[in-house]
């Protein structure tokens, strides 16, 4: 095919033909090859105007494979050879806008190129136009090499967009060209600078689309020069070098030059005062900078020039001056910055988070975009959140409000991540779960657990697990059916939701109604199933949901009696080599052997019905003194009292009975909304089928009228072309005649024939058109009979599902109607028992009421019965005496189990969480110094407390009918003696550990000083509260022995007393001198590590004891003192003679020592001022600074002499 000239350039090529004929050296050839063998005619203009005519003829797209085909591009490259462009730089000019057309036309064309080495000679050529530019010679045009550089450039463009090419053309030698291109400065023509600038950029970047040439890129240099470009005026420019730089960021290399030639403050820089689609392609250039730990660590140490103008495209509240798309991109550079773990610390402290509430907080989610954003903020969060110091602050910043938002939102995506960021915010600070749950973040997440989202499902019940360590959400999870989900979560078949439901059920059983609950719903067969585990997590939860019930005494009654694989699976796992869950199950079986009451009904009544007798007890108050009343205030009080109950129990049936008029009322108006509502979904059913049903013979008419109307204009068209085919013929025929006329008889009768079949043929051709058109429409006509069809069986199947929901409606409400009518069958029947109750009590009252009437009238009458009626009512107040003795003692135990509750819960468990963390504030070593047993004791107390609480409100529900007898309840607190010693034998060092720490770890002081100001704590101080278990013991023996003054010696509770308080009594000597031993042996290990030099190989031993020390002189028995700061240590069995170490404070060096024996004497030296001397194997000589001191150390050591061990006189024995 020939190379096409379009009509103007057609002539203006034939009219420079004929006037260069003389010159033809081929007269009969085409355009192309006369034009061609112009090209090397001497006369230069000839040549210029012959290639330049070659060259716009490649303009049109037409002759892209032709001109390839003529080899205008192998002419064309030949005369862009370096070499041309001094002696006929306009051909060089042309030849280039030829190969610029050529390339864009074709990729074919673009290949060949490239296989004719094209690419090397237009980079060499780029680069001797680049120095020619500099300095042009005097005989060439400018316009002429600003013009070769700029299509040489758009050629480099062209060729680059294939994919062979561009792995050709990015080697460094070529990336060094384009280099000087971008580095081209003209200050005289700022535009031409500007035109080779970016067409120089836009050649780079094609090039390094190949991922392997960005390496080669950065070699050359360029990232520099195009970080310099990113300054230009012109706004192409800075979109082509961000674009650049985002390609170029993908390496490690790449993005550490960038980070050296301070790329990253220059994008940052790009961040304000530019249109949005540059900022936008600044953060995505950051965002792919920041994938690496390097990038990280520079942002963070550069944050005024990097963070700060990246903070600061954040708005201060949603929808101010920031659109959804920035705000998606630099959330996603934050998400990359807080992905590197130990870097942040550093990037939380930055203020991202107060910038990050700001911008969300409030933002709807009505598009993907807004769901990228918040789920990108809650990821975010996530990560920020699981630093302590965000978690401190979660409350005062707004994080929590917003996470408690994000979790209300429809996108399943962002609950997930916003319960993962609420769980990662929970574990360690008691207020940040506190106000989660003050903004309803327990019933959220309880509701999430419903979800389908197994991921979703996991989170929520992390956040759950942490939640419910706090108090009022432990209720408020409880009230949320709490124990329902933990125990659908651990019979889940995933292991990681099974151990989260254990989890849970472990914070739930800490509560009173939960773990009653708990027992009552049948809930020991699952703690059987998780103790019997072969998983030895799953048996150490269940060991500790065990010991939890067992704090209730009607759990342990159910427990024992009614759990017969319980105990088995308890003491089986007590050989478990696993420590912690053989110590665990110890502890549950202990829990189990504590006393329970033989029946526990009637006692939830005494709950709400007991008067509160005092809130604090006299035993811990400072004011012990008791008032006095005489026998008949006591009565008036008791009346009144009993009088009191009377009213409250009246006031519960009558508050009963309102209750089920509101449920009666409750029920009838839920009936009647289901039944408005069942009406309006029939109404709106209707009218949805009469609509469908509209809509459905609209379209069957509209599809009636389209078909019509394709008929009608298939047969319109029809008939045209028929009429077209008729006027064809005719013309034919007439033309057909004319030639016939001119033709011989023979080619008359084939071309007859040849029409004869062509007819025929025609007709073929016609009848299995007309055939393909019917067999189409019978298709159309199948495919709608088909579709119909369809649509009548969705109707039909949509009714039967109707009809199938409204039967499973109907006998959901018919069940639920049964239940309530159930209900409120049982609510009369209670309301009746009670009234009945009441009834039955009054009467008795009454008749108590006549016969102390009649008692008191008796007394009157019989005046020698008054000693015995003396009596009577001295017993009578005696009984009185005790009953308020034991509410005293019951109230005792209540805010003693209380206080350890609060020291366990606030302080222990989050600082023992705290210290797993990555910033422990203590370490689990210096946390048991300071804790000690306390956990145990409080368990301990605990089911003491409950079983103590139960026999009084037993008796008290009996109407005192029976003596109370809790004597063998406090004889039970033999049991706990042993981690009562250890807390009170360490209680010294704790409490110096305590205060040690507050000085020398702010965080821990900060942290102590800010759970001190919880409401819940009423300005209890923690030091205070450490003494509580120190201050117990002592307590009990005073309740006790008040109590035993109180009870007749032939009371069935005067001999467990008695002996409960031996016990007692008993324990506590010994646990004071084993405090005393374990005082005396650290004050020895103190001073042995204190004492430096040649001390006695046997110095700390099991019998000496540490008495005393001083800055007492000591000497032979001559009486001369030459040593200096002396000091004297005396033992019960020696003294040891030191001197202050010079260079340590509060160390000493050894110099003497002393061994009593039982020869050992003590006597005045008058000879030395106040002075006395020690005569054993050897005598020493010793000198105080007063007389009293002297007669001080005298008398204690003579002391000493007379109680020598026993070890000691053994010794002296031996020797």
């Amino acid at each position: 095919m020939p190379i096409q000239f379009d009509a103007g350039l057609e002539q203006q090529v034939n009219q420079f033909l004929g006037d260069v004929d003389d010159f033809l050296t081929v007269k009969t050839g085409t355009t192309v090859d006369k034009l061609k063998s112009l090209l090397n005619c001497e006369e230069k203009s000839i040549s210029y105007n012959a290639i330049a005519f070659l060259a716009f003829a490649n303009q049109a797209a037409v002759n892209k494979d032709a001109s390839r085909e003529a080899g205008l591009i192998k002419l064309f490259l030949e005369f862009c050879h370096p070499s041309k462009i001094i002696t006929v730089l306009p051909m060089v000019k042309h030849a280039s806008m030829g190969l610029m057309f050529l390339a864009n036309h074709s990729d074919e064309n673009k290949k060949e190129i490239g296989d004719l080495k094209g690419i090397d000679t237009i980079f060499e050529l780029l680069r001797d136009l680049l120095v020619m530019i500099k300095s042009p010679p005097e005989d060439v045009k400018k316009e002429d090499i600003v013009s070769s550089i700029s299509q040489s450039l758009n050629l480099v463009i062209f060729l680059a967009s294939l994919q062979s090419n561009r792995e050709v053309m990015g080697t460094v030698q070529n990336f060094l060209v384009l280099n000087s291109l971008l580095a081209y400065e003209n200050p005289q023509s700022l535009d031409l600078q500007l035109q080779i600038q970016e067409k120089a950029l836009s050649a780079t970047n094609n090039i390094c689309m190949h991922k392997e040439n960005k390496e080669n890129c950065r070699v050359a240099g360029c990232i520099e020069n195009v970080l310099k470009l990113l300054k230009s005026t012109k706004p192409s420019i800075q979109d082509s070098s961000l674009r650049m730089l985002y390609n170029m960021t993908i390496t490690d290399a790449n993005r550490e030059a960038i980070r050296r030639c301070k790329g990253l403050e220059t994008l940052a820089s790009m961040l304000s005062g530019q249109a949005e689609a540059l900022t936008l392609l600044s953060l995505k250039a950051l965002s792919n900078m920041a994938v690496d730990r390097q990038t990280i660590e520079y942002a963070v140490a550069n944050q005024e020039s990097v963070l700060q103008p990246i903070y600061g495209v954040f708005p201060s509240s949603y929808g101010q001056g920031c659109s959804d798309a920035l705000l998606d991109q630099v959330l996603t550079v934050i998400q990359n910055l807080v992905s590197e773990e130990n870097l942040i610390d550093t990037v939380a402290k930055s203020g991202i988070i107060a910038k990050l509430v700001g911008a969300t907080k409030g933002m709807p989610l009505t598009n993907t975009t807004h769901q990228s954003i918040l789920v990108k903020a809650s990821c975010i969060i996530s990560a920020l959140i699981t630093i302590e110091e965000v978690q401190q602050a979660a409350v005062e910043q707004g994080v929590i409000t917003l996470l408690v938002e994000m979790i209300q939102l429809p996108s399943a995506e962002v609950r997930r991540e916003a319960a993962r960021a609420l769980a990662n915010a929970t574990p360690y600070y008691d207020d940040v779960r506190a106000e989660i749950g003050a903004q309803g973040g327990v019933k959220l997440c309880v509701d999430l657990l419903l979800q389908a989202d197994k991921e979703l499902v996991k989170q929520a019940a992390r956040a759950l697990v942490n939640l419910a360590r706090n108090t009022h959400n432990e209720e408020k999870l409880y009230e949320s059916k709490g124990l329902e989900h933990s125990i659908r979560l651990i019979n889940s078949p995933e292991k990681d939701l099974k151990m989260l439901g254990t989890k849970l059920l472990v914070n739930l059983s800490l509560n009173e109604q939960a773990r009653i609950a708990f027992c009552q719903k049948g809930g020991l067969s699952i703690v059987v199933q998780l103790l019997t585990s072969s998983d030895p997590e799953l048996q150490l939860q269940g060991t500790k949901i065990a010991t939890n019930l067992a704090i209730s005494g009607r759990n342990r009654k159910v427990m024992n009696e009614q759990a017969p694989d319980l105990i088995p699976a308890l003491k089986a796992l007590v050989n478990s080599s696993v420590s912690d869950i053989k110590l665990q199950s110890e502890v549950s079986l202990n829990n189990l052997a504590f006393p329970y009451e033989a029946s526990y009904e009637g006692l939830d009544q005494m709950e709400d019905a007991m008067p509160i007798f005092m809130q604090s007890s006299q035993y811990e108050r400072d004011d012990d003194d008791e008032d006095d009343e005489d026998e008949a205030e006591k009565d008036e009080r008791r009346r009144q009292e009993e009088e009191e109950l009377r009213l409250a129990a009246e006031k519960e049936v009558e508050e009963r009975k309102r209750i089920m008029q509101e449920e009666v009322k409750r029920i009838e108006e839920r009936r009647k909304a289901e039944h408005e509502k069942r009406l309006q979904e029939e109404q709106e059913l209707r009218q949805k089928k009469e609509e469908a049903e509209k809509l459905r013979l609209a379209q069957e008419a509209m599809e009636k009228l389209r078909l019509e109307q394709e008929a009608a204009a298939a047969a319109e068209a029809e008939k045209i072309r028929l009429a077209e085919e008729q006027r064809i013929i005719k013309e034919k025929e007439v033309a057909e005649q004319e030639r016939i006329k001119q033709l011989t008889e023979q080619q008359k009768q084939k071309e007859e024939e040849e029409a004869k079949i062509a007819l025929e043929k025609a007709k073929k051709e016609e009848a299995e058109r007309l055939e393909k058109a019917e067999a189409l429409r019978l298709q159309k006509e199948q495919e709608e009979r088909i579709r119909k069809e369809k649509e009548i069986e969705a109707e039909r199947l949509r009714v039967q599902e109707e009809e199938r929901l409204a039967k499973e409606r109907q006998a959901e409400e018919d069940r639920m109607r049964a239940v309530e009518e159930e209900k409120l069958k049982l609510m009369e029947a209670e309301i009746k028992q009670r009234e009945e109750d009441i009834r039955r009590q009054k009467i008795e009252e009454e008749e108590r009421r006549k016969r102390e009437e009649q008692e008191k009238k008796l007394k009157d009458q019989q005046d020698k019965a008054s000693q015995e009626s003396a009596r009577l009512a001295q017993e009578a107040a005696r009984a009185q005496k005790r009953t308020h003795i034991v509410q005293e003692i019951m109230q005792v135990e209540v805010n003693y189990v209380k206080n350890l509750t609060l020291m366990v819960r606030k302080f222990l468990h989050p600082l023992a969480q705290l210290s797993t963390s990555k910033r422990p504030l203590l370490t689990p070593d210096r946390i048991t110094q300071i804790f000690s047993t306390i956990e145990n004791i409080q368990n301990h107390n605990s089911i003491f407390s409950d079983g103590l609480t139960s026999r009084i409100k037993r008796w008290l529900a009996d109407n005192k009918k029976d003596h109370l007898i809790i004597g063998d309840i406090f004889q039970k607190i033999g049991g706990f003696m042993q981690d009562y010693s250890k807390y009170i034998n360490n209680y010294n060092q704790s409490i110096k550990t305590y205060n040690e720490t507050k000085k020398t770890n702010l965080p821990f002081a900060q942290f102590i000083k800010k759970v001190e100001s919880d409401p819940e704590l009423n300005d209890r101080e923690l030091e205070n509260l450490l003494i509580t278990p120190v201050q117990q013991l002592p307590r009990y023996i005073m309740l006790i022995q008040d109590l035993i003054r109180n009870t007749h010696d032939d009371h069935p509770d005067y001999k467990p007393l008695t002996e409960a308080l031996d016990k007692i009594k008993h324990i506590t000597t010994i646990i004071n001198e084993k405090k005393r031993d374990a005082e005396d042996a650290f004050a020895m290990l103190q001073i042995h590590q204190q004492v430096h030099g040649k001390v006695p190989n046997n110095f700390v031993t099991p019998h000496r004891k540490f008495i005393r020390e001083g800055a007492v002189h000591f000497g032979s028995s001559s009486g001369s003192f030459k040593d200096k700061d002396p000091i004297v240590f005396l033992f019960n069995d020696m003294v040891m003679m030191t001197i202050k170490h010079p260079n340590k404070p509060n160390e000493y060096k050894y110099r003497y020592s002393c061994q009593f024996s039982t020869t050992t004497t003590i006597e005045e030296l008058p000879s030395v001022n106040n002075g006395f001397i020690i005569k054993s194997n050897q005598w020493w000589s010793f000198s105080c600074s007063t007389p009293q001191e002297k007669t001080s150390w005298m008398e204690t050591i003579q002391k000493s002499l007379t109680n020598l061990p026993k070890e000691s006189k053994v010794l002296t024995s031996k020797k």
